[in-house]
């Protein structure tokens, strides 16, 4: 079998990792190719089998005219890579890159599955609200990563609920005093009411590690002198995160929404003992509170603040929830999760 996945880019992002997984995987017994529209390499690594076409089709647009433009040349361009690689499957993920893979693999006559990665309501634009219940209708698949999510989907009649796939391949480290928080350094993933929550903690033993790159950066730089924080660290992109979460004792969750978290995942498969924001979409769905983790009342920051010192103060706890965790392994193993896609890719094969 012959399968395209078709994403804006393999930068370092949750959506970026589940397609390089799952790519991966599906090599080991069917071609496999990506198409990005960046010109970039990726941040994961991928398997030598895997093939990764890059597009270059990302031309900034100054005005709503040229955006017209440009999303018509990425469709002509799409729509004939695609006819010319001829895929016995096209997969978008992400909602813009799914409108104009829908559209494309339309105009081929090629089966397409489209793959939801935040929640419905994260744009807030009416447009492409009218665009999606019009466009996402011609696709033969909708993957959501949240049965939360799939309920906003009521417009379209094949929808499936996937969850993201862990695969974890590492040693295990000596936990430190580390509080670990991982993302986007945007206002959406409330790290500036972390690093408030944190400040309340007052334990001189422990620090807080936030890793990521992006626009809110200076800000929370700026925040953290504020406050007098020399405990609290901006630790930028890491590669070996998987190293970070080894090593640290706790995890924080700390957005105001998400799509489904990977890193919440990520962390407690590896042993971290985990508290989240019980935000849209996804924590709910992952941790059982005070069983395999801690959820917070969305955005809390006095109830955050107690559950770390909480969880800093009782080792025993801490063990606790982690043995609990880690069992996530098995739900959401990479093979058992890879497995399931293959049953509705052949499904949307099989049905004419």
């Amino acid at each position: 079998m012959k399968i395209v996945f078709i994403i804006s880019s393999l930068s370092s992002g949750g959506a970026e990792r589940v397609v390089c997984n799952l790519a991966n995987n599906f090599s080991k017994i069917h071609k496999v190719i990506i198409l990005t529209f960046f010109d970039s390499e990726s941040f994961y690594k991928l398997n030598e089998k895997v093939i990764h076409k890059k597009l270059n089709l990302l031309k900034e647009s100054r005005n709503k005219f040229e955006s017209i433009k440009n999303n018509f040349n990425r469709i002509l361009v799409l729509k004939n890579v695609l006819k010319n690689i001829d895929a016995d499957i096209n997969i978008s993920f992400m909602t813009n890159t799914n409108i104009l893979s829908i559209i494309s693999s339309k105009l081929n006559r090629q089966k397409i599955i489209i793959a939801e990665r935040i929640v419905y309501d994260f744009y807030q634009s009416k447009a492409l609200d009218i665009l999606r219940k019009f466009i996402y209708t011609k696709s033969n698949m909708l993957v959501t990563q949240t049965m939360a999510d799939k309920k906003s989907y009521s417009f379209m009649q094949n929808v499936v609920v996937i969850y993201n796939p862990l695969e974890i391949n590492i040693l295990k480290h000596n936990k430190e005093n580390i509080v670990l928080a991982v993302g986007r350094l945007d206002k959406q993933k409330g790290f500036h009411n972390l690093i408030k929550a944190f400040s309340e903690v007052k334990s001189e033993n422990w620090r807080l590690c936030i890793a990521g790159e992006g626009i809110e950066k200076e800000n929370l730089e700026k925040l953290i002198v504020n406050l007098k924080l020399e405990n609290v660290e901006l630790i930028g992109k890491r590669k070996d995160i998987f190293n970070w979460y080894a090593k640290s004792s706790i995890f924080v969750l700390s957005s105001q929404k998400e799509g489904f978290p990977n890193v919440l995942l990520e962390a407690m498969g590896i042993g971290c003992a985990s508290i989240s924001f019980d935000c849209p979409n996804g924590p709910a769905e992952i941790i059982q509170d005070e069983v395999n983790g801690i959820l917070v009342e969305n955005q809390n920051t006095k109830q955050l603040s107690y559950q770390i010192h909480r969880l800093i103060e009782d080792r025993n706890l801490r063990q606790r929830l982690v043995e609990e965790s880690v069992k996530i392994k098995e739900k959401y193993n990479i093979v058992k999760i890879t497995r399931e896609w293959e049953e509705v890719i052949n499904k949307v094969i099989a049905n004419d």
